[in-house]
Formats: C-alpha cells, sequence, structure tokens
C-alpha cells in the first residue's frame, strides 16, 4: 500500500510532502514545473518501488495551497484518515492541463488509484477533471452524485468532481480507478483539468487482489429461478465456487462449484429461489495466497415485466440533471427544439421533462410481441394540424383542439383519426398504448381507463417496438416513461392493485398478494403508506408500558390521511369502539403516540385509516 500527498506534511512521515511543498515555483511563472519523487509506503514509512512525475502548468494566480482534511465518515476519510494529512494541496492553474506519471508498476498486477481534491467551503465552484490513461485496462468504480461527480469520456476514463467544500461529512466525494493493468512498460497516466483553477490534495495507489472474473456477471433472471453468468478472469487457476443466500440475514452460504469452459466462461441455473426476496451471491476462487472473492451482487427472482422504465429522475443510473437537454441522455434525444428538465413541474417524482416546441425522441429496441408504453403528458391543448405525420409508425396519437385523438391506421401509412377524450391542459395525463404486433392492433387508455380498443397499425411492416416520437407544442411535459410486458387490464395475483402500476410505481410483485410476506396485502400497505416489498415497514399499533401504570399507544401516520385508535375486549367478540382521545386524528408523517390509564381490564387494540384527505 502506497499513499503520496500533495500539501501538507504526513502524520506518517513528513518526506511524503517534498513534491507539493516546492510548487511554489510556479508563483514566479507561467511555465511548467516538473517534479519526480516516490511513493512512501505507509505501512513502513519508507520508499517504494513506484516512481511519480508531477507536471503542473501556468500560473496559479494568487492561489493557496490550502485545504481541509479528509472527514472521517466518508470515502475520502476512509482512504486517507490517519494516514496522510490532506489539509494542504498542490494549485491547478486554470485553464491548463497538468499531468501525474506513475512508473514501476507490475504489469501482472492490479491496481487502485484514488485521487482527492478539495477547495475550502465558500469558495467558487471550481470542477477538476481526472482521466486516466495509458493502461491496457480499468473500471471507474468513482461513485456519481448530480452536480458533484459524473463519470464520462472513451470508456468512462473521465470522472469530474467539483471538490469545493469537499471536506463536509456528507462530501468526500474521490476519484476512484480499479482494476488497473498497465501495459507492459508498467506506466500510467492520470490528466488533470480544472478550468476555473483548483487543486490536488492527495493520491493513494495500492495493489489489489487478482479479480476472480474478468467482468460484471450477468444475471437473467426468471420467476423463481436465476441464471448467472461470468467470465473467470484466470482460468488457470481451476475451479471456481459459486456462493449465494438469500440477503440480509444470516443464513449459511449455499455452494456449487464450477469449472470454466475454454474462454473462461462459467454459468449456472438456481432453481427454487424464494420469489421477490433479495439474494446475494459470489464467486470464489482459491490461489496459493488464500481465497479471492468478487464483488458481492444482489438480484430478487421475479419476472421483471418492466423492461424500461425513467421518471427523468437525477438519481437514476443515467441521471437527468435540471435544465436543457443538450446531448443524448440514455435512449432519449431531442432531435429538433429544446426540451428541459424541470423540478417545478411533476406527475411523479421530483421533476417532469418540459417538451414545449420539439421534436423529442425514445429509441430502445425490443421483440416482446405484446407491450405497454405509459407515460404522463401535460399538453396545454394548442392545435396540431390533423394530419398523418410522415414515417413509419404502428400507433398515432393526436392532441387537436383540446382533444385527444387516435389514427385507426389502414397498414399502409393511412387511415381516420378517432376521437379518444377530452384533453385537459390544466394537469397530467396518462396516456397508455397497448401494442400488439402480431395482430397490428393497439389498445389506448386514458387515466387508466379504456378509451379505444383494436385500432390498427398506419405500418403494418413495423413488427417490433423500435422507439417513439413526441411532437409537442408549446408549454407541453412528460413524466414516467415506461415499456412493460404488465398492464392496466390484470390483477394477477388477486390484491386489488393492476399489475402494470405494482410494477411501476409500488415496488411489489404483481404475482404476490402480499409480497414482502408481512402479513399485509399489498393492497392495505399502498393505502396506509407503507412500503408492500418491506416487511420491516407495516401499518401497526405498538404498545408500550409507561410511567404511573399507563399504556403508550403508538402509530405511523401519513400526512393525508386521518387515524382513529379502536379497542375491544376480546378477539371476535363484541364491537370495535374508539379510544377517547385518539378519533380522526390528521396525519404528519411521524409517529403519534397516546397515553390510556388502564380501568382494569385488558384490552385488543387496532389502528384504523378514517379517511384519505387528497385522493
Amino acid at each position: 500500500m502506497a499513499y503520496n500527498d500533495f500539501g501538507a506534511p504526513s502524520r506518517r512521515d513528513k518526506s511524503i510532502s517534498r513534491i507539493g511543498a516546492t510548487l511554489a515555483e510556479l508563483k514566479t511563472g507561467n511555465g511548467s514545473v516538473v517534479k519526480t519523487g516516490t511513493l512512501i509506503d505507509v505501512g513502513t514509512g519508507q520508499a517504494g518501488g513506484v516512481s511519480l512525475k508531477l507536471t503542473v502548468t501556468g500560473s496559479p494566480l494568487g492561489q493557496a495551497e490550502i485545504g481541509d482534511d479528509a472527514p472521517a465518515t466518508t470515502d475520502a476519510g476512509a482512504v486517507f484518515g490517519d494516514r496522510v494529512n490532506c489539509a494542504g494541496g498542490t494549485p491547478l492553474p486554470d485553464g491548463k492541463v497538468h499531468f501525474i506519471d506513475l512508473s514501476g508498476l507490475d504489469p501482472a498486477k492490479h491496481y487502485e488509484l484514488v485521487l482527492f481534491a478539495s477547495n475550502p467551503a465558500g469558495s467558487a465552484a471550481k470542477p477538476i477533471s481526472f482521466t486516466l490513461w495509458d493502461v491496457s485496462s480499468f473500471e471507474n468504480r468513482s461513485a456519481v452524485a448530480p452536480g458533484r461527480v459524473t463519470v464520462d469520456g472513451q470508456f468512462n476514463r473521465t470522472t469530474t468532481i467539483d471538490p469545493t467544500g469537499n471536506s463536509r461529512t456528507a462530501r468526500g466525494d474521490v476519484c476512484r480507478y480499479e482494476s488497473i493493468r498497465t501495459g507492459n512498460d508498467g506506466d500510467l497516466r492520470v490528466i488533470l483539468q480544472s478550468p476555473n483553477g483548483g487543486q490536488l490534495n492527495a493520491l493513494m495507489l495500492r495493489e489489489q487482489m487478482p479479480p476472480v472474473l474478468a467482468a460484471k456477471p450477468v444475471v437473467s433472471l426468471g420467476e423463481d429461478h436465476a441464471v448467472i453468468r461470468g467470465t473467470v478472469a484466470d482460468p488457470s487457476n481451476g475451479s471456481v465456487e459459486l456462493r449465494w443466500r438469500e440477503a440480509g440475514g444470516e443464513a449459511p452460504w449455499q455452494k456449487r462449484a464450477l469449472t470454466p469452459d475454454a474462454g473462461g466462461t462459467v454459468e449456472v441455473r438456481l432453481d427454487s429461489l424464494a420469489v421477490f426476496v433479495n439474494h446475494e451471491f459470489v464467486f470464489v476462487q482459491k490461489t496459493a495466497d488464500g481465497e479471492i472473492a468478487s464483488e458481492a451482487q444482489t438480484f430478487r427472482p421475479q419476472k421483471l415485466g418492466v423492461i424500461y422504465s425513467t421518471g427523468f429522475e437525477p438519481t437514476e443510473p443515467v441521471a437527468f440533471l435540471p435544465g436543457a437537454i443538450t446531448t443524448q441522455t440514455g435512449p432519449w434525444r431531442v432531435a429538433k427544439g429544446n426540451a428541459e428538465v424541470q423540478t417545478d413541474r411533476v406527475a411523479h417524482g421530483g421533476q417532469a421533462v418540459r417538451t414545449g416546441d420539439c421534436v423529442i425522441e425514445m429509441t430502445f429496441a425490443h421483440s416482446e410481441p405484446v407491450l405497454w408504453a405509459d407515460a404522463f403528458i401535460q399538453d396545454p391543448g394548442i392545435s396540431q394540424a390533423r394530419r398523418i405525420p410522415d414515417g413509419k409508425a404502428s400507433s398515432v396519437l393526436l392532441f387537436h383542439d383540446g382533444k385527444l385523438l387516435a389514427l385507426d391506421g389502414n397498414g399502409s401509412g393511412g387511415g381516420n383519426f378517432v376521437s379518444a377524450a377530452e384533453l385537459p391542459g390544466d394537469r397530467f395525463t396518462r396516456l397508455t398504448i397497448r401494442t400488439d404486433y402480431g395482430a397490428r392492433q393497439f389498445d389506448l387508455w386514458v387515466d387508466g381507463k379504456p378509451a379505444l380498443a383494436k385500432l390498427g397499425f398506419k405500418d403494418n411492416s413495423v413488427t417490433r417496438f423500435h422507439g417513439a416520437k413526441r411532437l409537442a407544442g408549446a408549454n407541453s411535459y412528460l413524466d414516467d416513461f415506461s415499456l412493460s410486458t404488465w398492464g392496466l387490464d390484470g390483477d394477477s395475483d388477486g390484491d386489488g392493485l393492476n399489475d402494470l402500476d405494482e410494477a411501476k410505481f409500488y415496488g411489489s410483485y404483481p404475482l404476490l398478494a402480499d409480497s414482502d410476506r408481512d402479513g399485509a396485502s399489498d393492497a392495505h400497505e399502498i393505502a396506509a403508506g407503507t412500503h408492500p416489498a418491506d416487511p420491516g415497514s407495516i401499518f401497526a399499533v405498538k404498545i408500550d408500558a409507561a410511567d404511573g401504570g399507563k399504556t403508550k399507544l403508538s402509530i405511523p401516520t401519513l400526512t393525508g390521511l386521518e387515524y382513529t385508535l379502536q379497542r375491544r375486549a376480546a378477539l371476535g367478540q363484541g364491537r370495535w369502539q374508539s379510544v377517547p382521545g385518539f378519533e380522526n386524528v390528521p396525519g404528519d408523517g411521524s409517529i403519534r403516540s397516546f397515553l390510556e390509564t388502564p380501568d382494569g381490564r385488558n384490552y385488543f387494540y387496532r389502528g384504523v385509516i378514517v379517511n384519505r384527505l387528497h385522493p
């Protein structure tokens, strides 16, 4: 394990700071300063075998070589805490390109590289981009955080961090590369750029145990089984062992030995798994130095149904950040005009996309024979020309004179428009299309209810889903788009919730009436505001003893619901009676409690949701 510090002296060895301390030469000119040194082994405090060359270009224009230490509870603190002092830094002049070159690495080994940068809180935003270069393979494991950390570039080589206030306990973002393999020369390079000027505080390089797998495993899920495929990084070590169990407990691992084929591929099918329960698994390989394990992965056996879904949120794997959509985001792109993600208008979640005066396209090919496309659209009802648009399409919807029209196509590019529903311009309307590619027909649902059925395709040449296009008028909005085999026309488990809403919005499983097996049906949990897929989230009364011989009754509440506590002396006998003082109590999102003075009798208690104030 080796570290190097670019600012103040190390807690362990002051010689670590020698590269950073001499960078004051930059302040006297606009050229480049090149400094070399050797990384210090944090375990021994002695110089190791890896050399570092730092090239910094330009003048820092008064930048201070100061910063803040890595917060102990963050990623940065876990790497650098108690090892080096990060309260200092090497200035990176603005608008220039700088380099870190490491040499003397073993091409046969794997390495992890972590870099930390922090500007004092309150300073102007000074994003720093780190680009890893001159390596044969790597994984960018930097944690993406909307507005703070992004990962992009060719093969995800670049991590960009805004280090302003990065030393706060809620931050501590780092640039992290793992499983680095250098070329035969044993060198690697990090390219640094900071358009507004910044500073670098600390660097860590360490050897990693060789990975078990050459890439992340692929899991294919069925209703009660999973097929796991992986490629072993070094098949010459022999067989590997797959270990799996239900997650979140202390159940013993189940094991199965697997022999890689000539290409290192292993595949296994696990049957009779608990449905809609998280499972975890790892691949383990025995070496001369002991066992090595792959990164733990989780999966949940189920019939997925939802093929693609987005709420246009920043927390999604492909993040939609507030502001104009200027590049392709996931399968979405703006083909004409402009669209922007906004936080002040939303159907569900936290933000929607304003699609006014633009053409926004979604390209996503899928061969499922029957698909449900579901989205929420708000349109002011301006008149679009009542004509059939150009291009191939299965279904066509048109907003015209405050009405929603659907094209009953003739399969040859023509057809007739049919009125489907009035189109309110002051709220989101849910539009759902069930497309049967075999029958060349589609059905239309509006706000969750059937509107039109068995409409013909515009073009019968369309045999599968290829994407969607929206030609939007001014001040139109789009939210919560999905493709699914679950639909609005079925309730497969008979719990009172349609299959699509269960899979898309509620997080429950359409084939289990009680997805988390906690005794409360999914419909009851949705009504109560608890999570149908979390056995620890349940609507229940908690009873505790309180001072003075009183009984403390507690119940979880939600804003928009009213609650009443009831009691009776025996189960199955007599009428439930309201507890005086706790009737029609408005919920506020907290746990509401009530103290009852016993009257010498034992009671059974229950909580009742009286009514929903905001349906």
